[in-house]
């Protein structure tokens, strides 16, 4: 059978959900929340689907393949924070002193010298990003070594997004100059909620004035290209409390706004065990999680994927409408490269042969690095069905729809289409998802069901309780 006979052979058999489609007014997506969780797809396959088998010398291999001229991201790992927040999921320790954090930034030069060894070139750099953990715990000659390393083993463009994650509670004064100074032009800056009580019930006490000093403090020394990350699903919130924390933070006036789902998980992260409130449920997150959608779009903000927000004249939503965004570990970003090399414990890579993770404990990750090795947990090759799954899920979550047409004209692989579209058959039904000219559309109104309907292209995905997050 010809391409364009067997790209006939499906049009036909999606029509044939096209004409199933009845519409139900007043659709209840409430209905459509699982009661099993599902994962974020900030990859595809995901984290929980990587494999041991992949092993230092298969990501040696995978590195050398990386060609002079393409651009690369880089993502730098800093496992630290101040002060324990009992929601927290990510990989980070509380330290008292700072001792681990200096010790810590030595395999970090090691790490990168390692890879420039390995790939015997300097990789051009578009995007650099200090995630955590708290990257502003870095003091100024801790983050001039990592700047220096990354100048001297990479070349970084001129136009390069270089980004920060900051904990607004426990930063020095001269942060922002420091940041300025080795050309930082992006930050994220954590609020979570600004309510007391919901404060109280995560242990993250931090003031308005707090995060509005530090703003006002960015800004003066040329750093306007800020994110603001919110959350949504914790105890305690109300709408009318949340509603307060928006208005504060639409007066802050970032470039972005970040909006989360709450991933209560206590048995992956013990820490959560602290929060000894239950989380909200499905029926008053998504209550929050509609309210901030309504709050900003109907302000100066245009919808980036799922849960982001950006002002309409920003250089993201000039991207969006090219679509040329992407959605990776970081969230939604600009970034174009194809290859983000990640550094530091529980750091992930993205290569074009696959996903590989760092250890994930600290002191996993030093012993490595001390035999000279590079520090390999994990990972995952990816097969050209993983490529054409991956690539739906990202449109998906990116744009809330996918032109079938290429992707069959790609990979050809009708069949295993079929049994996609089958599965959504429900929403499909329901309205929320609209098929037309091989077009799939997740409408607007299920926008929080993005990642539920995106399940449906994961063949790894299997329904468990407690292997993933809420799907809202």
């Amino acid at each position: 059978m010809q391409t364009n006979e067997k790209i006939l052979v499906l049009k036909k058999n999606l029509n044939i959900f096209e004409k199933l489609l009845f519409l139900k007014k007043n659709i209840n997506i409430l209905s459509y929340i699982p009661d099993y969780t599902v994962p974020r797809y900030t990859s595809y396959p995901t984290a929980p689907n990587f494999s041991e088998k992949i092993n230092n010398n298969k990501y040696i291999l995978w590195l050398n393949k990386i060609k002079k001229n393409n651009k690369i991201s880089l993502y730098i790992h800093i496992p630290f924070c101040n002060s324990l927040c009992y929601f927290c999921g990510c990989h980070s320790t509380v330290v008292n002193k700072y001792d681990p954090v200096k010790r810590y930034v030595n395999y970090l030069l090691k790490e990168i010298d390692i890879i420039r060894k390995v790939t015997r070139k300097r990789l051009k750099v578009s995007h650099i990003h200090f995630g955590g953990g708290s990257p502003s715990i870095l003091k100024k000659q801790e983050l001039e070594l990592l700047m220096n390393s990354i100048k001297k083993n990479f070349i970084i463009e001129k136009k390069s997004e270089i980004a920060m994650e900051i904990d607004p509670r426990f930063v020095s004064i001269n942060l922002a100059a420091n940041l300025k100074n080795f050309f930082f032009n992006r930050v994220s800056i954590g609020v979570q909620d600004f309510s007391s009580e919901v404060q109280k019930v995560i242990n993250r006490k931090q003031t308005f004035k707090q995060t509005k000093e530090l703003i006002n403090n960015l800004k003066l020394n040329g750093i306007t290209n800020i994110n603001i990350d919110l959350v949504y699903g914790f105890p305690k919130q109300t709408v009318q409390s949340f509603i307060k924390t928006l208005g504060k933070i639409h007066s802050l006036s970032p470039e972005r706004i970040s909006i989360f789902g709450y991933a209560h998980v206590p048995w992956i992260k013990k820490n959560q065990r602290l929060i000894k409130e239950e989380p909200l449920d499905n029926e008053t997150r998504l209550q929050l999680y509609q309210l901030a959608s309504d709050y900003f779009s109907n302000s100066d903000y245009i919808s980036i994927g799922i849960d982001h927000y950006a002002k309409k004249n920003s250089s993201i939503v000039k991207k969006l409408k090219k679509r040329k965004i992407n959605r990776n570990f970081q969230g939604y970003t600009e970034d174009e490269a194809k290859t983000l090399i990640g550094i530091g414990s529980s750091s992930i890579s993205s290569l074009k042969d696959g996903y590989v993770q760092n250890k994930v404990y600290v002191p996993d990750y030093i012993k490595s690095l001390k035999k000279n090795k590079l520090p390999i947990l994990r990972g995952c090759k990816l097969s050209e069905e993983d490529e054409m799954y991956g690539t739906i899920i990202r449109e998906l979550m990116c744009y809330l729809n996918i032109d079938l047409n290429k992707i069959i004209k790609k990979y050809k692989k009708e069949k295993e289409l079929i049994r996609c579209i089958v599965k959504m058959k429900p929403f499909i039904d329901a309205d929320i998802v609209n098929i037309k000219n091989n077009i799939l559309t997740i409408k607007n109104e299920a926008r929080p069901l993005a990642r539920i309907i995106s399940s449906c292209f994961d063949p790894y995905f299997v329904k468990n309780k407690n292997k993933y997050s809420l799907g809202i």
